[in-house]
């Protein structure tokens, strides 16, 4: 019962992240958005920091299980692999808009101190995963493999604030195969 009232107290947080400012997300809103009482959230989660924190580490989990699998398919050349990674990533956000305001950072606030940290690493991460893929095969790319990783990871960021930014009205699949056009005209040669 633990668990799945930790679950609830997440999907209500995500749900919130969708649906308002961020900061005026308190505890005691996400508690009657959960159902249950502050003191039980507090039964749960120290505070609201280790909430934010939790909600984060399953996105990192997700997200880096994909890339993972990804990265390891090596019968998938290099640039169909930079691909998949970044459909996967954008689909993710479009389907799990919360997580969208934490990897912006818009959700967090100086309190959160620990999981900008996070979110930081996960991007260093993000890009270094890009940028093994790209160096097994770096004849096929215009510049050095960590660049091209890094403006990956740029655009990635830009697309993710865009997102926020049009209240989640205009979503990235709209755009998804015209970006990856823009991308791969830009960083492989073929």
């Amino acid at each position: 019962m633990a668990k799945d009232r930790k679950q609830i107290i997440l999907q209500g947080l995500a749900k919130l992240l969708e649906e308002r400012d961020s900061t005026k997300i308190t505890t005691a809103i996400l508690a009657k958005t959960s159902g249950i009482t502050e003191a039980a959230l507090y039964r749960h989660f120290p505070s609201k920091r280790s909430i934010f924190l939790e909600l984060f580490n399953y996105c990192d989990q997700t997200i880096f299980q994909k890339v993972g699998e990804i990265k390891k398919d090596l019968s998938v050349p290099s640039p169909e692999r930079i691909k998949l990674i970044f459909f996967f990533f954008l689909i993710f956000l479009e389907k799990n808009k919360g997580f969208a305001r934490i990897l912006s950072r818009e959700a967090l606030g100086p309190n959160e101190k620990n999981v900008i940290d996070a979110v930081n690493q996960f991007y260093k991460r993000l890009e270094l995963a890009m940028k093994q893929i790209l160096s097994s095969d770096k004849d096929s790319i215009h510049l050095t493999p960590g660049i091209s990783a890094h403006f990956i990871t740029s655009i990635l960021e830009g697309i993710i604030s865009r997102f926020i930014r049009n209240g989640f009205k205009e979503t990235p699949s709209n755009y998804i195969e015209n970006y990856w056009l823009l991308i791969s005209k830009s960083i492989f040669k073929k």
